[in-house]
């Protein structure tokens, strides 16, 4: 069950803290774009996306992403959301909010693919998840990213009779799948959003996106540029994939 809105944000609240902290856009056009689970998002001048926790226990994962993006966002092959615009919470407001560059394509469930384009998103998404996976975590420990505090894979939030997995972790983006992954005029990757869920975890977490994303006949492409997965971290990835749909399925 969600907790309630602690601080709703509307547009006219929205419009005085961006104006108070960034004078520069005091006048800029301004409209919501939308309300998920954690924030609410207005895009300001057209150009930036500014987003609001609406919870308390949604500002430390702002505040992740203040911190961890600007050291990831050079390292990776596709563009993600860059926080140029950061505001400190106040006496008005309790939280850090902040505004990206807004990053342009279409979600990948908006789209109807055809197999080969589906083939190449395979290997998009393998270069991607590659790219992160292998990462040297330690800076970004050292940084603040936190370690899976939920339990993403555990066996019995996945409703599985399992011994929990092992393995190495890595950075994982933790919330991958098709409404996160941006596509261009080609249906091509060109962007990943909503890093909220950014964590020190185990890869099987993000390889649940393959299962939810691609067509089994592709995983193989996925593979080629990827490299090989353990059967036990596949099979996670696939009982993730499974509890993901149907909490999102759910009222």
């Amino acid at each position: 069950m969600k907790p309630p809105l602690d601080t709703p944000v509307d547009e006219q609240l929205a419009q005085r803290l961006i104006a108070a902290r960034f004078p520069a856009l005091r006048d800029a056009s301004l409209r919501h774009i939308g309300e998920g689970w954690d924030n609410a998002a207005y895009l300001v001048a057209e150009r930036l996306v500014f987003r609001f926790p609406q919870r308390a226990i949604c500002a430390p994962l702002m505040r992740k992403e203040i911190t961890i993006l600007p050291m990831l966002a050079p390292l990776l092959p596709y563009e993600i959301p860059l926080p140029t615009h950061i505001g400190e919470p106040s006496d008005d407001y309790p939280y850090p909010f902040a505004g990206y560059e807004i990053v342009y394509g279409a979600p990948a469930d908006t789209r109807s693919l055809s197999e080969a384009e589906h083939r190449a998103l395979a290997r998009d998404l393998g270069r991607f998840v590659r790219a992160l996976h292998n990462l040297d975590p330690q800076p970004f420990r050292d940084a603040g990213l936190p370690i899976d505090e939920v339990g993403k894979l555990d066996p019995k939030r996945l409703g599985i009779d399992e011994a929990p997995l092992e393995g190495e972790p890595r950075l994982v983006h933790g919330d991958l799948y098709e409404k996160h992954l941006l596509l261009d005029h080609r249906n091509r990757l060109c962007g990943v959003i909503d890093w909220g869920d950014l964590h020190y975890g185990l890869p099987a977490v993000d390889l649940s996106a393959v299962h939810m994303v691609l067509p089994a006949h592709v995983h193989h492409d996925f593979f080629e540029t990827y490299g090989a997965v353990d059967e036990r971290s596949w099979r996670f990835a696939a009982h993730r994939a499974r509890y993901h749909q149907a909490m999102r399925a759910s009222p």
